[in-house]
């Protein structure tokens, strides 16, 4: 009975012992899944690596392709400067060319269909330091043509003749032109509040187109930017081809709101005419008493 107990648990000994020690297989399996998880772990870091190499190669792309661009855009500065000052003393010049299209943008004034274009313009070639007799600054002239746009019914620029002269790195251009204008009747007795209840003169000047003889001169710095811009009117004599009288001339202009020297516009916005001046003798209740 105890023999049988004893071989019965030698037995059972001999079988956990079989069970404890792994078969072959069981080895080729572990090996191969400690090969799987080493090849997932170097696949894994592989990828990082890529992943931080594109990363690198993008970044280095991208500064490469914005130097390329800095390069070509001080490559074409040097070509427009090396341009401009080959040939800016002369009629073809930037300068001279700049000028011209002043005169063109503006031939009659500011308009509301483009004033856009042409308030981008004075910004491309004139700055906040550019100045002038009575101004200084860019939005000065932007708000000038604003006003002109308001007070006017009709402008319009007539250039007869152009003149490009150097003087070190700085180009002048000057320009002889006609500046007609036809002011709006409220217009009148805002610029010269001196004919306010003058309803002869009031309507003579609303009648006529003013021919305005002026010189406008224009002073370009070495980048082509407009440091000087000024324009010289001779509105007296234009007055006095217009009404034919300087007593009527000296009217007009007595505590005038436009400048006679350089046309800039001193107040904002059109006042409303005030009733004409009536002899009280020709009132009806006057004329019954």
């Amino acid at each position: 009975m105890s023999q049988n107990a004893s071989s019965a648990a030698n037995q059972a000994r001999g079988k956990g012992k079989a069970r404890a020690a792994p078969s072959k297989d069981e080895e080729v399996d572990e090996k191969v899944l400690r090969r799987r998880l080493q090849y997932k772990m170097h696949q894994r870091r592989h990828r990082a690596k890529q992943k931080q190499k594109a990363a690198t190669l993008e970044l280095e792309v991208q500064s490469l392709a914005a130097e390329v661009d800095m390069l070509n855009r001080r490559r074409q500065k040097l070509l427009v400067d090396n341009n401009f000052f080959a040939s800016r003393g002369t009629a073809e010049g930037v300068p001279a060319r700049v000028a011209m299209e002043y005169f063109r943008l503006f031939q009659f004034g500011a308009s509301p269909l483009h004033i856009e274009q042409q308030e981008q313009f004075l910004r491309a070639v004139m700055t906040a330091d550019t100045e002038g007799p009575d101004y200084v600054g860019v939005d000065t002239i932007v708000t000038q043509w604003q006003r002109y746009c308001s007070f006017f019914a009709y402008t319009r620029y007539e250039p007869q003749t152009m003149k490009v002269t150097t003087v070190g790195d700085l180009t002048m251009v000057e320009a002889d032109s006609i500046f007609s204008i036809c002011a709006r009747r409220d217009g009148i007795v805002t610029l010269y509040p001196s004919l306010n209840g003058d309803l002869e003169l009031t309507q003579r000047l609303s009648n006529s187109v003013i021919n305005i003889h002026g010189k406008y001169r224009f002073t370009f710095d070495a980048d082509g930017m407009i440091t000087w811009f000024s324009a010289e009117w001779d509105l007296v004599k234009a007055l006095q081809r217009a009404l034919g009288s300087l007593s009527d001339v000296s009217t007009v202009l007595l505590g005038a709101n436009i400048s006679s020297s350089t046309g800039q516009i001193k107040v904002e916005e059109a006042a409303q005419q005030t009733e004409p001046r009536i002899d009280p003798r020709h009132n009806v209740e006057f004329l019954l008493s």
